[in-house]
């Protein structure tokens, strides 16, 4: 054999080796990383379990320790399983997931350090990784970046996105009612149905109670109420696809799917911008709203911070619930302006819809953009700008339903509920009461002195609700403004309804039909059945209760607390069934994905 051919027979047997020993490598960390994610699965249950006997129960110094050192080794075996075949398989990421990684690796390495003595502990840059906090917020961590595992799983399945979208309120709504129960979390005993009733309310951003917040649950019981509130009011979805995306560099065509239908994106290319911006503005508007609210409060007042965050929250979740026994309207807010009107702002900013807050943002940063370039003497670049005919309805008719509440509700009540107030007062509770009506559900006055007038402009408010992609309810105020512009349309003979040179499709109004019948359905239907469950109480209360319950609004007449078992259970209905939304509810289960290509002739029917 000749030289150059044993050559090529060795390179040749030698690249087969490296093949081979690649293939065996890549199966190994396959079949390693598979018993990784066993290992993580098994020990976050575990983790689960000792966390909510750790923080829902009392024990002794002795079982504090034993769950400390639980809290340890659980941290330990995550801490390997998760980053063991990272390392040994790494992959090219996105700079921004990357980035997340880093930061969760660099933290996790942080606790691993210090708190197996590796490194002496005593320096100050090794204290804030030491102790049971960051051993718990790091197990967190690891826990959220493998939220994308199981959203991937569940992808996989046939499940339809409606469904997926309903289940998801359901699931946290079960969480919470167990967190709830556990005995650090409440001050008296409170049964099941009770705890199951104040999740449900949370997780849909309605704001009734059966149990007075502020003297039925510890501080404890409160955070999982406002955890409830946010997840709620900015939906699970967010959240995960949020997550999703961070941690696996990309999300499921389906997901993208679902999310470009919640949020109204223009294009599924730009929904984590959109996520981003919508976590970013809502954070950011709870901080600012809670720092003004804070600045507000009575410098004696106790648990500032507490009530401060807990309403910002709540008010721009449009949740309604307050850790006050008498909401706002108890004796030391009931003439603190400041508060009031920071509630009723971000009550407004929670209802707009976050499509229009993120267009807003878009224009104000185009704008500083623009006038800087216009200081710095530069050429403006022309953006083509696109007509937004949804945001601008949503903003007219949020303007127009503040302001005529506010009138009528001054007119109707300013000799009854508002006699003996100064002017600028009953200016502020009639504005506060057009505002909140529209699912917050917060109220500075005593509602019970409201004539009958009043309670039904109320309803009108409640049903109408806030705007599309918003934290509130009701039918939405773009499908009031579509259907009154339909009638009208059809009035003066015109078959195009046009709105700001565009024509609205048939399949809008189809589905703007569909939702007001299905609400005016579902309501009479709820308030049928108080009737009867209810049969002491006055029908005009119980309207009001079940408009309230559906519009997901809070705000009560008929005392919701002195409801028997079964009023109970047709209010957790209409609140579920209001924030999940009764369209999207009912196509969850009943829609059918069989395309029909074929057409029957057209006729047209008497209906008048």
């Amino acid at each position: 054999m000749s030289p150059n051919k044993e050559k090529l027979r060795i390179r040749e047997q030698l690249f087969k080796k490296l093949f081979l020993a690649g293939d065996r490598y890549n199966s190994f960390i396959g079949g390693f990383s598979r018993f990784c994610r066993f290992c993580i699965s098994v020990t976050l249950t575990l983790f689960l379990i000792a966390f909510i006997f750790y923080i829902g129960f009392s024990y002794s110094e002795k079982n504090s320790l034993v769950l400390r050192s639980t809290f340890r080794i659980i941290f330990l075996i995550l801490f390997f399983a998760k980053f063991l075949p990272e390392i040994l398989q790494i992959k090219t990421k996105p700079l921004l997931s990357l980035i997340y990684r880093i930061i969760v690796f660099l933290f996790s390495l942080g606790v691993f350090l210090s708190s197996f003595n590796i490194v002496n502990t005593d320096k100050s840059l090794w204290t804030m990784f030491t102790g049971t906090t960051p051993v718990v917020t790091a197990i967190f961590l690891i826990a959220i970046s493998e939220i994308s595992r199981s959203l991937r799983f569940i992808s996989s399945i046939n499940i339809p996105p409606a469904l997926i979208f309903s289940s998801s309120f359901l699931i946290i709504i079960l969480i919470g009612s167990v967190l709830l129960m556990l005995p650090n979390a409440h001050t008296i005993p409170i049964s099941f149905l009770d705890s199951f009733f104040t999740a449900v309310s949370a997780v849909c951003v309605t704001g009734l109670v059966v149990v007075d917040t502020a003297t039925s649950f510890t501080i404890l019981g409160k955070v999982i109420i406002l955890c409830l509130i946010q997840i709620g009011g900015l939906g699970i979805m967010t959240f995960t696809g949020f997550f999703s995306y961070v941690f696996t560099s990309s999300t499921s065509y389906r997901d993208r799917l679902m999310l470009k239908e919640i949020f109204s994106s223009q294009s599924m290319g730009n929904l984590f911008k959109v996520l981003t911006k919508i976590i970013i503005l809502t954070f950011l508007t709870e901080i600012a709203g809670g720092l003004i609210i804070f600045s507000g409060l009575n410098p004696y007042s106790s648990d500032k911070i507490l009530f401060s965050v807990f309403h910002a929250v709540s008010a721009f979740c449009n949740a309604g619930f307050s850790t006050l026994s008498d909401g706002l309207f108890s004796v030391s807010i009931r003439y603190n302006y400041v508060v009031q009107i920071s509630v009723a702002l971000l009550i407004i900013l929670g209802g707009i819809g976050f499509p229009v807050l993120v267009g807003v943002y878009s224009y104000f940063k185009r704008y500083i953009i623009v006038l800087i370039r216009k200081v710095r003497g530069r050429r403006i670049p022309v953006v083509p700008v696109q007509r937004n005919v949804s945001g601008r309805i949503v903003l007219f008719m949020t303007l127009f339903l503040i302001l005529a509440g506010s009138g009528l509700y001054y007119l109707f009540e300013s000799d009854k509920s508002l006699s003996g107030i100064d002017t600028t007062h009953k200016f502020i509770i009639s504005f506060f009461g057009s505002v909140s009506a529209r699912t917050a559900g917060f109220n500075i006055t005593d509602i019970s002195l409201w004539g009958y007038p009043t309670i039904f402009l109320m309803i009108l408010l409640m049903w109408i609700g806030a705007s599309p992609g918003s934290t509130g309810g009701g039918i939405k105020t773009t499908t009031f403004a579509i259907a009154l512009r339909s009638v009208w349309n059809n009035i003066r003979g015109r078959e195009q309804l046009v709105i700001g040179n565009r024509e609205i499709s048939n399949s809008t109004l189809i589905r703007v039909l569909s939702i007001i019948s299905l609400s005016l359905l579902i309501i009479t239907a709820g308030f049928f059945c108080m009737l009867i469950s209810e049969p002491g109480k006055n029908p005009v209360h119980l309207l009001f209760e079940s408009v309230s319950a559906f519009c997901t609004v809070g705000l009560s007449l008929a005392d919701t607390s002195s409801f028997s078992q079964a009023g109970k259970i047709i209010v957790i209905l209409l609140m579920f069934i209001g924030r999940v939304g009764p369209l999207t509810l009912m196509t969850g289960f009943l829609v059918s994905y069989r395309k029909k290509y074929s057409r029957y002739p057209e006729i047209d029917i008497i209906i008048n």
